[in-house]
Order: structure tokens, then sequence, then C-alpha cells
């Protein structure tokens, strides 16, 4: 028996509620607990002996009536139209007559709940339903769409999608019914098992039939893709990472750092809790726009050898009250069903607003939001590791503590030697032919210039090439599209000054990291040096934390 049936068994024995919000699409559950009701199973549990089993569609507007009837469990039962206007009245009188199990299937709209809510509320504690262990079944698309008082007086059961050992059994099962109806041996194994991991029993059983009459065999790709399409669904891209570090021009002391304490920590846990490390829960990539955070962490999932999910605040945000919060948990409920994974995160400030700095026309929407995903950071449980990325600091301290996010990095603008790699980078990627071409004299025309506009500087340097239909691209074409662009160095300048005041500021910002950054960046840029420097000096000794 599965584990949400014991639950409901157990509370049904206990609990003094006769109604069961059950949060769940999956059809399959629905029949785990028909069978179990037919078989009597159930009234032995709850020890009652119960006279009726019903299920009413909220959709149809029907009621069918079904015997509890060990012999005959592939009985189809009666459907019976329900008047619309009073469409509870039958249930109500079988409910309250004689013991009684009764499901309702499937409230998935905000009406289909307010509607069910009129009965459920009387429903929930009326003592001659309690006397008759009268039991009611609600499935539902999300608990939320029912509010706080209708909840407070029922028994919520939220099922996960589906266990390692759900998802082996459903494997099995249809692989024994292939065999039965095409006479083929299908084999299974750990892989197929994790990589279904995340979705229903539904959604298993209809990847692996989907996988096999593509492939003629469970194929780990389709549980993927199955995968792909339910994110999609809810606006969350699935990223598989191509490219690692060797990706990523410059950076050294950046990529040293992730690789030693946050990589071979997630892939190595046993080591680190050998020495009292605990898995890292997640990064914060403060910097200006285009130096690369998302390109970055793509290529920290890869070295660590999971896909990304990637995210942004309007994933999140709905017009109607309510509709937010719901979306809140949907959407936490289903990355974490995905793990390991890696989360990333866009434009992080939209989300970690300072409440006290909050508009409050929004019903308190944007509060109650955030308290939604606080508590999903904060949560020990949590498998998913987070990647978030900022252009501005100014975020609530409850979002930036350790424990839900470890530690803040600044990622500047590349040096020179990373700006020549870059150049490099881009160069081999697109197979770019290049002649008389010096890279490193680029690279120092090109000071305080983004990893993007460095890209962008490739494809006009192309472009001329090709307008010219030149054999090669030459440092002539690099030189003119060199003079296309124009950078304010001195804004930039201050701008990430006061990024270094602000990160001063704050705990989780790795001092000694933020120095060697910038005494990198110095030690490239030899016409600015006195101005780097003096960014440099701003980290005085005792704020150095080794």
């Amino acid at each position: 028996m599965t584990t949400w049936i014991e639950e409901l068994c157990l509370k049904r024995s206990s609990q003094a509620t006769n109604v069961y919000l059950v949060e769940t699409l999956d059809f399959l559950r629905l029949d785990q607990i028909r069978k179990i009701v037919r078989t009597g199973e159930f009234g032995k549990l709850v020890h009652k002996d119960f006279a009726g089993f019903v299920e009413h569609d909220i959709q149809r507007m029907t009621i069918r009536e079904l015997p509890i009837d060990p012999e005959r469990l592939n009985y189809d039962g009666t459907e019976m139209q329900v008047d619309p206007m009073g469409p509870y009245v039958q249930l109500d009188r079988m409910l309250r007559s004689n013991p009684t199990v009764c499901f309702v299937k499937y409230v998935i709209l905000p009406g289909h709940a307010e509607a069910l809510s009129n009965v459920i509320v009387p429903w929930s504690h009326d003592q001659r339903m309690y006397g008759h262990k009268s039991t009611v079944v609600v499935f539902t698309a999300s608990l939320s769409l029912f509010n706080d008082n209708v909840r407070r007086l029922c028994y919520q059961i939220s099922i996960p999608p589906s266990s390692p050992e759900e998802r082996s059994k459903i494997l099995g099962e249809v692989a024994e019914g292939l065999a039965k109806v095409l006479k083929v041996k299908v084999d299974f194994d750990a892989r197929q098992v994790e990589a279904s991991s995340g979705l229903t029993l539904h959604d298993v059983e209809t990847a692996a039939l989907e996988g096999y009459y593509r492939h003629r065999r469970f194929d780990v790709g389709t549980f993927t893709d199955y995968k792909v399409r339910i994110l999609r669904n809810y606006g969350i891209e699935w990223v598989e990472p191509t490219r690692g570090f060797e990706s990523v021009g410059g950076y050294d002391y950046l990529k040293d750092y992730v690789r030693h304490r946050v990589i071979k920590v997630l892939t190595n846990p046993e080591t680190a809790q050998k020495y009292g490390l605990t898995v890292p829960r997640g990064l914060l990539l403060f910097g200006p726009p285009g130096t690369g955070k998302t390109y970055f962490s793509k290529a920290i999932a890869k070295e660590s050898n999971m896909p990304m999910l990637k995210i942004t605040p309007a994933d999140f945000l709905r017009g109607i009250v309510g509709e937010t919060e719901a979306r809140v948990k949907q959407l936490t409920t289903l990355i974490e069903t995905m793990t390991p994974c890696i989360v990333f995160v866009d434009e992080f400030d939209q989300l970690s607003l300072r409440r006290d700095a909050q508009f409050i026309g929004d019903s308190g929407v944007s509060r109650r939001m955030q308290n939604m995903l606080l508590d999903w950071l904060g949560d020990e449980a949590r498998r998913s590791f987070i990647i978030a990325a900022t252009n501005f600091i100014d975020l609530d301290p409850a979002f930036i503590r350790p424990g839900r996010i470890d530690e803040i990095i600044l990622v500047l603008p590349p040096d020179a030697e990373a700006r020549e790699q870059i150049l490099k980078v881009h160069v081999a990627m697109r197979k770019t032919p290049v002649g008389d071409v010096d890279f490193a004299q680029t690279a120092k025309m090109t000071h305080m210039w983004s990893g993007a506009e460095l890209e962008r500087l490739v494809k006009e340097a192309s472009a001329l090439a090709m307008d010219q239909e030149a054999p090669n691209v030459t440092q002539d074409h690099f030189a003119r599209a060199y003079r296309s662009f124009e950078v304010n160095t001195e804004e930039r300048y201050k701008n990430i000054t006061g990024m270094i005041s602000r990160l001063k500021a704050l705990e989780q910002v790795n001092q000694h990291l933020l120095k060697h950054a910038l005494d990198a960046f110095a030690q490239t840029e030899e016409a600015v040096d006195s101005r780097v420097r003096g960014l440099i000096e701003a980290l005085t000794p005792g704020a150095v934390a080794v």
C-alpha cells in the first residue's frame, strides 16, 4: 500500500474531519484508492463496513455508484445525471444515511473549489457522517485553490509525484504489458528509474510507452524530453549545459574558487561531511550587465554534471490575487522533484526586494510570495542548488543569509588576459577564419568591456570581412569594428566603486576573494593601475577574511 493511502486511513481512523483534500492530478492515484475501497481493504483499515462507494465528476456533474464487491472489480457502475440546480443533494443524502465513501474529481479551477466549498464545509464535521465514518476524498490540482478557512476544516494530503519504488513498479507493469501484447521482452534498470524522477506515475507510464514505440526500448532521453515539456508549460527553461570552464575566458581566480568550494563539495558530499562541511546551498553573482553571469552559471552546471533550470521573476508573478501564491508553490514543488539540479534565477533583485521598500498596494501579494520563497530557500530538505544573478544588491537581508544564499561573489568586467581569451573563445566557437590578428593588442584596446560586448566585436569584425568578401578576418577589421563602439569607462568605474562599497558591508562576501579579483584586474591593466589600486586599498587589512 502506498504511503499516502496509509496516511489517509490513519487520519480517517483518528481525525474528526470527514473531508480529505488530496493534491494530485495523477489519474493512477485515483485508481490506487479506488482499488483499495472496492476490495474492502479501506473498510478494514478504518474499522468500518461501507455500504456504498460513489464518484462525483465535477467536470461532467455526474455521479457514479460502484459496489464494494471483491468479485466485481471491473464493474463500471451506473452513471446518473445530477440536477445542476442542486448537484450535491443526492450526495448529501447518501453520505448522511449510510457509511459511504465519496471521491470528488478533479478540482482544477477556482470556480470548482468555490462551488464545492459550500458543501464540504458542513460535511467536514457533520456528526451523522462522522458516526457512519462516511468519507469524502477531493482530488485537486492545488490545495491553494481552497481558502485557508476551508483547508483548516479538512485534512490535507499532498502526494509527491512518485518514489523510485513506484516508478520501478510502473516500468515493470508496462514491460509486462508489452510482453503480453507484442510478445517482446523489454528490460529496464536504475538509469530509467532515475531518469523518470519528478514525473507522476501516469507520466512515467506514458513516457515509457512513447520511448518504446520510438526506440524499441525504455529510453532515458524520452523521460528527459517529457520533463522538458512539463517545465515549459510552467515557463521554466531546462538547460543541458554543453560547455564547462574551458569555454570561460579568464576569471581563473573565480573558477578555481568555485571548483574547490562549491563543485567539489556538491559532487563529493561524503568527503565534505568527513571534514564537517555541509553541502552548499546557493551563490549570488553580483556584477555589471554583460559580465557573463548566466554563461558562468551554465559552466558551473556542466562542471557539476547537473542539469540547470532557468527561471525569472515573471514565472512566479500572476495578476489575480491568490494565483501568485499558488504559482510559487507549484514551481518550487516541481523544481524539487527534478533534483539534483542547479536553479538559475535571473534578476534576483525583483524577487528579493527589501520588504520596507515594497509597494503596499498589491494586497500583500509580494510579501506573501517572498515569505513562501524564504521558506523554500531555507528548507533543510531542499536539494536544489541556487545560483542567483543581479545587477543590484539592495536586497532583503533574509534572502542572503547563510543557509539560503551561502556567498555573494562580485563578477567584474574581464581583465586584459580574460578579454584576450574571450576573443579567442568566440572566434573558435564560430570557426571564424582569422588572419593576422593581434588578440593581445585588441584586448588592451577594449579596457572595461564586458564579455557580451567582446562577442559583439567579433561578430562586427566578421561582418565587415564578409562585406569585403575577404578570405580572413584581420586586425584591420577588428580595428574598424572597435571604432563603431563607444564605452564610457569613467561611468563604469563609478558603478564598480559603488558595488565595492555595498559589498564591504555584507557578511556573506568573501573579502579575500574580492581583493584577489581586484588585484588580478589591476595587474593586467597598466594604463589604469592607479584607479584600480584605489579600489583595492578600500579593502582594509582588517576587512580581509582568509
